[in-house]
């Protein structure tokens, strides 16, 4: 579960160059998390840090070299997670109810996370792409074991991209809700093409406790 400082924190013992890019990257994180990726200036980050500007050209050349760092490394730790919980697990439909339900969950409990991952899914192509192929992954698990009917392209990935942007975005502004969270992954399996009764049953039974 994602904690205020984290990054900071990962970088005790480090050399002051590494703690400083890793305290500002946490400053970025908490950023976001308070004004929007768009509303966000370097001098916001530098201030909430306690650095001077000039710091942080010494670590990244722009605005959007950290805000594309921050969206890396906070998918990176939230993937970790979500990964320790899938390694068992074969079944593509069990895979997407599992990820989205815990994706949703992280953003939502440590919602400067959740705001990182929502503005980069609709800020940063880029970033956007690399974390879209974790999600390509299990789509293609569900078309060879025969549960998905869907063209899996680009515009289906955004589709459901946007599903899952939406399921987190609303639960990071209003509060944790689990009958939205499962209406998500409901709505994911539905685009891949299971009937809603067997969407349903699916969340039932592969939503984590």
């Amino acid at each position: 579960m994602p904690t205020r400082g984290h990054f900071r924190d990962l970088g005790k013992g480090l050399p002051k160059r590494d703690r400083t890019r890793l305290a500002l990257i946490d400053s970025a994180v908490d950023v976001i998390g308070a004004k929007g990726m768009e509303l966000a200036k370097i001098s916001d980050i530098t201030e909430h840090a306690e650095l001077a500007n000039g710091t942080f050209y010494n670590h990244f050349a722009d605005k959007d070299e950290i805000l594309q760092e921050a969206a890396y490394q906070v998918a990176t730790e939230m993937t970790r997670e979500i990964d320790e919980e899938m390694q068992s697990v074969e079944s593509a439909v069990a895979r997407i109810v599992i990820a989205t339900t815990q994706a949703i969950r992280l953003s939502v409990e440590g919602g400067t996370w959740g705001a990182v991952i929502v503005g980069a899914l609709q800020h940063l192509p880029s970033v956007r792409r690399d974390l879209l192929q974790f999600l390509r992954a299990d789509l293609q698990k569900g078309l060879e074991q025969g549960v998905f009917d869907i063209e899996l392209d680009e515009f289906f990935l955004d589709q459901v991209a946007g599903l899952i942007s939406v399921g987190m975005r609303t639960q990071i502004e209003m509060g944790a809700d689990p009958d939205k969270t499962a209406r998500t992954c409901e709505n994911v399996l539905r685009l891949c093409g299971l009937t809603r009764t067997k969407a349903q049953k699916a969340v039932l039974t592969n939503t984590p406790s």
